[in-house]
């Protein structure tokens, strides 16, 4: 029994020169950039977090407009925290040694779960946070923004449109009509003094209208990816395969022209404007980001609305349209949470590691910060909050946005040249047919490709001619 007791002691002591005596004594230090309206929040996740692990974390909360600089000081300081929320430049700094390979713990059990730390993440979801040589795994992440259609589900009761949000383009011009006809409300809420609601449907409209063609099958040669870069774009306006003639892009110029009949009269308006009146209950739909639900929270909107994924372009709004929506990639997550090779040299990395486990984790911190800032998730198991459930019921598949809409963009100087003469003939003042807008856009636009083929040194766009089809 002597002999017994000596030994539990000799191993107690063992134990303890291990460090797992001294677990409850790790701290580590987290640096984040995310609004004040979610501290109180992360204070609660890392109460739970040491709770279950007795690991504590110190935060640093610095404010968004300070980040970039702060975390280059740091890093070149060498007082980097152990984990940070994102890094500019990430990729760079990865392959200067600074941050922490993690690619090895992926195929290895989350510490909280047990299921392999890959397989906590949704299809895709991790696709966003390689390296530069897209080998290895330098960060983690949780979330994803997606654009949504939000409608106030007030206004709908009020004008009998029924409680279901409309699933294609064709459902929803008519509800946009009643509202109009009706007079009480803006139909719908859009601007565009920034590349936001305009750009968010531009792939939209251009999948639909060219899913019939063989486009992007007979561009897609230079870079195969399932959509046309920017030297593919070049080669198709060169080879003439993309044509401003096409009447697809008629149709497109057309269709957002007769759109405009139901935004609001103004809508050159600021985005904080054109959100304000869907906050103050005065629009029946928009589009607006993934973050919107967080929004609502945060500042306390007093408005009755509901979520849905955008609806589609389908055949009985346009001759072009299709007969059932794109199953889209998955969305991938934004890469955050990074570990420091400072971290790791100064032996805190498996208390790091926990960390990520946890916020990845659906049972714990990946859930809470799913609840708190109402996001997509990129996280498999997590349930979305209640405002956003109808975002769940979106069918994933291969498909990837053709990017066809950057043949009017190919390249800064033409894109923001576009910008200004589309934003003009949308406005409601302009009377100039999508016929007359193309004529202009050719006259402006085109003499700038052969200058932009020649810039462009990426690839030898022109070298890849003969292989068009």
């Amino acid at each position: 029994m002597k002999k017994l007791i000596a030994y539990l002691m000799c191993l107690i002591m063992l134990l303890s020169l291990t460090g797992f005596a001294e677990a409850e004594d790790v701290t580590i230090t987290v640096a984040h950039n995310q609004g004040e309206y979610i501290y109180g929040k992360f204070h609660e996740m890392s109460d739970k977090f040491t709770e279950m692990t007795g690991v504590k974390v110190e935060w640093l909360e610095i404010p968004s407009s300070d980040w970039d600089t702060w975390v280059v000081a740091q890093f070149a300081a060498q007082t980097e925290p152990d984990v940070l929320w994102s890094v500019p430049q990430h990729r760079d700094y990865f392959d200067q040694g600074k941050l922490v390979d993690l690619t090895p713990y992926y195929d290895e059990p989350n510490s909280l779960n047990g299921k392999i730390w890959k397989d906590c993440f949704t299809e895709g979801g991790l696709d966003n946070c390689m390296s530069n040589d897209g080998t290895r795994y330098i960060s983690t992440a949780m979330t994803y923004a997606t654009v949504n259609l939000y409608y106030n589900k007030t206004i709908m009761e009020e004008l009998d449109l029924g409680t279901e949000p409309p699933k294609t383009y064709s459902e929803m011009m008519e509800m946009l009509k009643v509202a109009k006809e009706d007079g009480r409300y803006i139909p719908m809420s859009v601007m565009n003094s920034m590349g936001w609601n305009l750009t968010w449907i531009e792939d939209d409209f251009m999948d639909a209208l060219f899913a019939d063609t063989d486009v992007v099958a007979k561009l897609d040669i230079i870079v195969p990816n399932g959509w046309l870069d920017e030297s593919e774009i070049l080669l198709g306006l060169s080879t003439g395969v993309i044509s401003y003639d096409n009447p697809r892009f008629v149709e497109y110029f057309n269709l957002m022209k007769d759109f405009t009949q139901y935004w609001n009269a103004d809508f050159n308006a600021a985005s904080w404007e054109y959100e304000g009146l869907f906050n103050d209950n005065k629009v029946l739909m928009t589009f607006n980001g993934g973050w919107y639900p967080g929004q609502v929270v945060q500042n306390g909107y007093q408005v009755n609305y509901g979520a849905a994924n955008k609806p589609y372009v389908d055949a009985d709004y346009s001759e072009y349209g299709v007969t059932a929506p794109f199953a889209y990639a998955p969305n991938s997550g934004e890469p955050a949470l990074f570990v420091s090779k400072k971290c790791e040299d100064e032996g805190r990395l498996e208390a790091a590691l926990k960390f990520l486990h946890f916020m990845t984790d659906s049972n714990s911190g990946a859930q809470m910060y799913v609840d708190a800032v109402m996001l997509g998730t990129c996280i498999d198991g997590v349930v979305l909050p209640e405002e956003m459930i109808a975002l769940q019921d979106a069918v994933y598949g291969e498909y990837k946005p053709s990017k066809l809409i950057n043949a009017f963009k190919f390249n800064a100087e033409v894109g923001s040249l576009y910008w200004s003469m589309y934003t003009e003939y949308l406005d409601p003042s302009s009377d100039k047919t999508a016929e007359a807008f193309i004529e202009e856009l050719k006259e402006e636009l085109l003499p700038y490709l052969e200058e932009a083929i020649e810039e462009y040194t990426t690839y030898d766009v022109l070298s890849y001619a003969d292989q068009v089809k």
